[in-house]
């Protein structure tokens, strides 16, 4: 049953637009938007989450709009435990994280396949803003890259990462680094075959040194976020740091993938980058 319509039966009296239409699930936790109108029977909807599904543990609300350097999401637990720590699984990779200290989007487990997909035997790839480790996991899991390298500023999702690659400890070829994007990369041999900017704000700062660890001929996926169905400030952002580096890049798509609210979405542009 779609719980629109479970709470529809439980709450006459709200407008059934007005009442939550789904949740995301990490681990065993259920996060759920709620409206004004469903504010005041907020514990009674987290208790028939729990109850119509026994896998839950937890039901927190969204407290607020991503933010901070580290883009954590507030979050408040309005029935069951009284934790936001939790164990995911995505891809075939298991993920330790803390909803309350570390940012992790389960809507982009469809995205970190499709990167996967395309990485082809023997390619070292770089993931700037690795977060957890998500990216760099499903990567070494489903491909055979030769090697795969995550750069993570907060300390927080770092140490989980780390906790993360010895939870998949079949796994090889994983390297993660905690610190500052430009500064980590710049310890690291160039050359990479394929290179990701995550950070869904403010990735523009990191495209000087993803486009110097690239190697000639080798795949930018540039991440965005922008107004749905406008994708010129993303490509622009690309174009003007290949032109001051004195290289060229060949657009091989724009791809949506996710989005933050009915106007704004997430995209990827992905381009192979070279000499001008």
């Amino acid at each position: 049953m779609q719980l629109r319509t479970l709470l529809a039966r439980h709450f006459p009296r709200v407008d059934p637009v007005r009442l939550p239409g789904g949740f995301d699930r990490v681990g065993d936790i259920a996060v759920i938007g709620m409206t004004p109108e469903a504010a005041p029977f907020e514990r009674e909807i987290g208790e028939l989450l729990l109850a119509h599904h026994p896998h839950l543990k937890v039901v927190a609300k969204r407290d607020g709009e991503h933010g901070g350097e580290y883009r954590i999401l507030p979050l408040a637990v309005i029935a069951g435990e009284q934790r936001l720590r939790t164990v995911h699984r995505e891809n075939g990779v298991l993920l330790h994280l803390d909803l309350a200290l570390v940012y992790y989007s389960v809507r982009s487990a469809h995205e970190r396949a499709r990167i996967a997909a395309l990485v082809e035997p023997g390619e070292r790839v770089c993931v700037l803003c690795s977060g957890i480790g998500p990216f760099p996991l499903v990567i070494a899991r489903h491909s055979r890259a030769a090697e795969v390298i995550g750069i993570e500023k907060n300390p927080v999702a770092h140490d989980f990462a780390l906790m993360n690659l010895r939870a998949n400890r079949t796994l090889r070829g994983v390297r993660l680094h905690g610190g500052d994007g430009a500064r980590v990369l710049a310890t690291l041999a160039p050359g990479f075959d394929r290179m990701l900017i995550v950070l869904p704000h403010g990735g523009e700062s990191l495209l000087p040194c993803g486009l110097t660890a690239l190697k000639p001929g080798g795949i930018l996926h540039f991440y965005a976020m922008q107004a749905k169905g406008c994708h010129r400030d993303a490509r622009a952002a690309v174009e003007a740091a290949c032109r001051a580096q004195g290289l060229r890049m060949e657009e091989l798509g724009v791809v949506p993938c996710g989005h933050c609210g009915p106007a704004v979405h997430r995209v990827c542009v992905e381009a192979v980058i070279g000499p001008a």
